[in-house]
């Protein structure tokens, strides 16, 4: 029937009925490119597919190549933007492992993309929306309003900067939304019963386990890539088992999709070396989204209660397990548990030799192992095997990678002696209140600062194996205590906001000789001498004269001063 018939007897009817729709969509699919680039009828196909969202799993491809193109696509924009908006990262540490300020508003677009998508599908008139009240008190809905307040928390983060105990807090709060909004783990109620404190613990568990997944996901975001790939891997298995299960989890399926595209859009400028990294933002609403996402998922066929409640716990055994490794090592250091260190299972396989991308790659398809054991779950094969192969193998990774040393004595931060784990954690206490002391009270920033602490850091550093100190600016000594007198080599440091003022200390070892307590501690006294706030790290760029490095060096005694790039992440 001819277009012009059509809108004709459209006229006279005064609706446009869904058949017209297509038609006029088949029409328009007729015409030229004007670029000569895009295909018209590959657009009518899928915007005519987009009209007529059926209530079944093939549609949900639409989903992943909508937030994937999205995604990709407006990046570019988006850091542009970030950057006219003076937004910088100059936190110095000796733990990171890029080169150079990345912007971190990856997540953000992950989130808007995966919004815009999410909606069109669920909150239109289509067939598709009708599988899921969106706006209503439901599990899903709950998921993914939770996963919604982590992503905030994580942006504000990223703008501005949060201390760890209010990013735990809103966590907690994001989680026990969740919970409130009908979120359960079927598998653990079914373990438990349905007696009243059974009820309550398993919500409480709930809950634990999703703030758990938010945060074993954040701590994997340590190089390029590596975070999304294995939250794309866990997608994937929440993708195919809605696939398997047909109709009645459409929604679901239509949500995994559109975040898996998301994510996959957002690893085209985060694949090594990065253009943008996801942040705070994108690690926390992925991990909230994909460990609330992995609640949902069942066997094909009923299974003991165990079985599928080691279906997420496998997709997440990676993460889980470093975050595991990382709360039980700070423990027993005595370092604070949310201080940060570079004993990750990745700053591992770097110090064997193995380059950033074959790390990444490396931990991809460990990821992946897992996640196909929780497959072979899902559909019916596995069972108890694949249980204790999870077990066994990630109790040999720990073996493999060293963990089991932790125990082991080790030499003291001067080089006299070797110290326990308790003496050792004795010794991280003590200077950890020591700093923390000295940060109190006075509210000085820059020369005054300085010449105010030289005398009290100077023990404090000499009892960390820094024998001597001095802090500089444009070759000028503006203060300093100790003596470099036997050291091995000045460490170079940035201090932020300090109008391109360097730290310089000399370490009495060699740099990768250096203990990870000394590490953290060392950049405590960074914190202190800059007199910015121990989870502060963002800031204006500094002015044209007063441009400061961002190299962390190390020079062998005698050394001509000069400039060597951080190495870090």
């Amino acid at each position: 029937m001819a277009l012009t018939g059509q809108l004709g007897q459209l006229g006279q009817l005064g609706q446009l009925t869904l058949l017209g729709h297509l038609e006029r969509v088949e029409q328009l699919t007729l015409l030229p490119s004007i670029d000569g680039v895009t295909d018209g009828a590959s657009i009518g196909i899928l915007g005519a597919a987009i009209y007529n969202l059926a209530a079944d799993p093939s549609v949900l491809w639409i989903a992943g190549i909508l937030a994937f193109a999205l995604v990709a696509a407006s990046t570019p924009a988006a850091l542009r933007a970030w950057r006219s908006l003076g937004r910088s990262d100059r936190e110095v540490s000796l733990r990171k492992v890029h080169v150079g300020e990345i912007p971190r508003v990856g997540g953000f677009v992950v989130m808007i993309g995966f919004g815009l998508v999410m909606l069109l599908g669920l909150a239109g008139t289509t067939d598709l929306s009708a599988t899921h009240e969106l706006f209503s008190r439901s599990p899903l809905t709950g998921v993914l309003v939770g996963a919604l307040v982590c992503g905030l928390t994580g942006l504000y983060d990223d703008l501005v900067g949060l201390r760890a105990r209010y990013k735990l807090l809103l966590q907690v709060a994001a989680a026990g939304l969740a919970v409130a909004l009908g979120l359960e783990w079927p598998a653990l109620t079914a373990l438990l019963g349905d007696e009243l404190w059974a009820v309550w613990l398993a919500r409480g568990v709930t809950a634990g386990f999703l703030i758990a997944g938010v945060n074993a996901v954040n701590l994997m975001d340590g190089l390029d890539g590596l975070a999304g790939g294995i939250a794309a891997i866990g997608l994937g298995v929440v993708l195919c088992s809605a696939v398997l299960h047909g109709a009645p989890e459409l929604a679901l399926g239509w949500i995994a999709a559109t975040a898996l595209g998301a994510v996959l859009g957002f690893l085209v400028h985060n694949r090594h070396p990065a253009r943008v990294f996801m942040g705070d933002a994108g690690a926390y609403f992925l991990g909230f989204l994909l460990t609330g996402l992995l609640l949902f998922v069942h066997p094909l066929r009923e299974r003991v209660p165990i079985i599928t409640l080691s279906i997420p716990l496998m997709v997440l055994a990676l993460p889980l397990f470093d975050m595991g490794l990382a709360i039980v090592r700070r423990a027993l250091r005595g370092q604070p548990i949310f201080s940060g260190d570079c004993d990750h299972i990745h700053h591992r396989l770097l110090a064997r030799g193995l380059s950033h991308g074959r790390v990444a790659l490396v931990l991809w398809i460990s990821a992946g192992l897992y996640a196909l054991l929780a497959a072979l779950n899902i559909i019916g094969v596995g069972g108890w095997w694949t249980l204790g192969g999870t077990v066994l193998a990630t109790l040999i990774v720990g073996v493999i990678l060293g963990y089991h040393n932790l125990l082991r004595r080790l030499p003291a931060f001067t080089g006299e002696g070797m110290l326990g784990v308790r003496d050792r954690r004795r010794q991280v206490m003590e200077l950890l209140a020591a700093i923390d002391s000295l940060a109190e009270g006075e509210r000085d920033r820059g020369l005054a600062r300085w010449q105010r602490l030289a005398s009290p850091i100077t023990p404090v550093l000499a009892r960390l194996g820094v024998p001597g100190f001095e802090v500089r600016r444009g070759g000028q000594t503006l203060a300093g205590g100790g003596s470099d007198a036997g050291s091995w080599a000045w460490l170079t440091l940035p201090l932020p906001g300090s109008d391109g003022a360097e730290l310089r200390l000399a370490l009495a070892a060699r740099l990768p000789d250096l203990q990870q307590e000394q590490l953290m501690l060392i950049e405590r006294v960074v914190t202190l001498l800059a007199g910015t706030a121990i989870g502060a790290r963002h800031h204006r760029p500094a002015s044209a004269g007063g441009a400061s490095s961002e190299g962390v060096e190390a020079q062998p005694e005698g050394a001509v001063d000069g400039s060597q790039p951080a190495a870090g992440r």
